[in-house]
């Protein structure tokens, strides 16, 4: 499913982009469901609680995720689908559509349904799916269903959005693209991430280039583009070209260009750490909670970062990070903290501590200050992250405020292949408090186009060493 494009943003990214969500693991034992009952003809699927191995399932957002800044967006395209939609029985549809009615029934962390009459959506959806032959508008319809919810989470995904999801979040998918990611900005796309070796790289483009015009079109051109807007010119086959009108700092605008390749789904990392020019500062960029291996990763950039010598004091930047699973994010928070509770996770009727694991402590961290940078695109999971920091009196919060989206998650798999993300549970602070539609408040507030600076210019950094060297 592809996400609505965020206001600002040239979205030139056909795949969904994965974020604004977080997923519990919750321990043996505890009830998976409350009231109704399920038809016997109707049983539930398999339930499925993501873990951080390679068989975990990726962690999709319902929706964009409102920030006080455009989101990067990765020029890529997924040259084919990696599964079909297989046509389905009329059985089998109904079969399926009685068991995402029922999950949401029984488990949905809202017991008014959000204002909807929850009765009345299944009267409403199901002659509408016993009529639709077409796969597609089966699937389509389940979506929309789900969508009516509103709690920008809970989704439901088709077989072919499950796979391509999988492989992006294995890191075995691939693209055609440039290798950029860039973000609107006035009269042109500001590019902020360049993969390494790829064709943008190649070529000479750098971080802070403007793109100005696409095959001769301007940006600002939309209806030039037509409905597909510049992505679909930029994106294409492996092979083929695309020329861009670029304009680097204090330079005239140029030509280039580029012969689009094949480029991984993991060209742009997603934790990487490097120390302040001139300082004894590490910063830590934790782009998302996402990724079945991001405890190693973070460890590996802390061990090169402290190899090339001790540092005074971190910057931890998760603005954007837009979330991922629950687990991974207190594994990291080990890194920092050794043990300790963050609050809790809690349902319909369930509540489980979410507590920090002892004894992982990044040797050379544990009595170095820290502050987290946080933004309107912090969300979800990475929300929790700042959140748990500083419960834990481990870090001072510098930025804007949080997102206020940490619904948590459950997946639901099906025969077919299809899957349920259903909203079941709501992260609270010690005492109970909630952060959903609030969001966390820095200690440090500073509104700031963090993504038009170099780290060594960046206001927002500027502030976090402020903070970290007077206090709070």
């Amino acid at each position: 499913m592809l996400q609505s494009p965020r206001r600002g943003i040239v979205a030139v990214l056909v795949l969904i982009l994965l974020s604004g969500c977080a997923t519990w693991t919750p321990l043996p034992g505890i009830p998976a469901a409350d009231v109704p009952t399920i038809p016997a003809a109707t049983p539930l699927p398999q339930t499925t609680i993501p873990t951080l191995t390679p068989s975990a399932a990726p962690l999709p957002s319902a929706t964009t995720t409102p920030s006080a800044t455009p989101t990067a967006v990765p020029t890529l395209e997924l040259p084919t689908p990696t599964a079909a939609l297989a046509p389905l029985a009329a059985e089998e549809r109904e079969r399926i559509f009685e068991q995402v009615w029922n999950l949401v029934n029984r488990r949905y962390l809202y017991t008014d349904y959000r204002g909807l009459d929850w009765a009345a959506i299944r009267t409403e959806y199901a002659s509408k799916v016993a009529a639709a032959a077409d796969p597609a508008i089966f699937y389509a319809l389940l979506s929309e269903m789900i969508d009516r919810l509103g709690d920008n989470h809970s989704r439901f995904e088709n077989p072919q959005e499950v796979a391509n999801e999988s492989a992006l979040t294995s890191g075995g998918l691939v693209y055609g693209g440039i290798g950029v990611s860039i973000r609107s900005d006035t009269n042109s796309a500001l590019i902020t991430q360049i993969a390494i070796g790829g064709p943008a790289e190649m070529a000479g483009l750098m971080i802070h280039d403007r793109i100005l015009a696409i095959n001769g079109i301007p940006i600002t051109d939309t209806a030039a583009f037509g409905a597909d807007g510049p992505e679909g010119t930029v994106r294409g086959p492996p092979g083929t070209h695309v020329r861009l009108t670029v304009q680097s700092v204090g330079q005239a605008p140029r030509e280039v260009v580029l012969t689009r390749q094949i480029i991984p789904g993991d060209a742009f990392p997603p934790v990487l750490a490097q120390r302040l020019p001139g300082q004894t500062v590490g910063l830590l960029r934790i782009d998302t909670f996402n990724r079945e291996e991001l405890v190693t990763l973070v460890r590996d950039q802390l061990d090169e970062l402290l190899a090339e010598g001790p540092i005074e004091a971190l910057i931890i930047d998760v603005r954007d990070n837009g979330g991922g699973y629950v687990a991974a994010l207190l594994d990291t928070l080990g890194l920092f903290i050794d043990g300790g509770s963050i609050g809790s996770t809690a349902g319909r009727r369930d509540r489980e501590e979410l507590t920090i694991p002892a004894g992982t402590v990044v040797p050379g961290i544990e009595n170095v200050p820290i502050a987290v940078l946080i933004d309107g695109g912090t969300a979800s999971a990475a929300e929790m992250f700042a959140a748990g920091m500083r419960v834990r009196n481990r870090a001072v919060l510098v930025g804007e405020t949080t997102a206020g989206n940490t619904e948590n998650l459950v997946l639901h798999n099906f025969t077919d292949g299809s899957r349920l993300w259903l909203a079941e549970y709501a992260y609270r602070l010690p005492g109970g408090a909630l952060i959903e539609d609030t969001g966390v408040q820095p200690d440090r507030a500073i509104a700031a186009e963090w993504w038009r600076f170099d780290p060594a210019d960046d206001p927002q950094v500027q502030a976090a060493l402020a903070a970290l060297h007077h206090g709070r």
